[in-house]
């Protein structure tokens, strides 16, 4: 199964892993080519200034691993 082509700015070089659905694309990162928030190369409009959807975009399918800066010293 091939991963979604779109390509975060998380981490510098990750791609988004959910399934490639058309295009290239997941389903998500496709509706948002159609709907003209980001181009066939992947690349967020520029225009869109809403921070929370951008990050939604640039974030969506990232898998981070949690890390945990406490240790438990019992």
């Amino acid at each position: 199964m091939r991963h979604c082509g779109f390509r975060t700015s998380y981490g510098g070089a990750m791609f988004c892993q959910d399934a490639s659905y058309l295009e290239g694309f997941c389903k998500f990162h496709y509706q948002a080519l159609q709907s003209g928030e980001i181009n066939e190369n992947g690349v967020i409009n520029e225009k869109i200034s809403d921070q929370a959807r951008r990050r939604q975009i640039n974030y969506h399918g990232v898998q981070t691993e949690s890390r945990s800066y406490l240790t438990d010293r019992t």
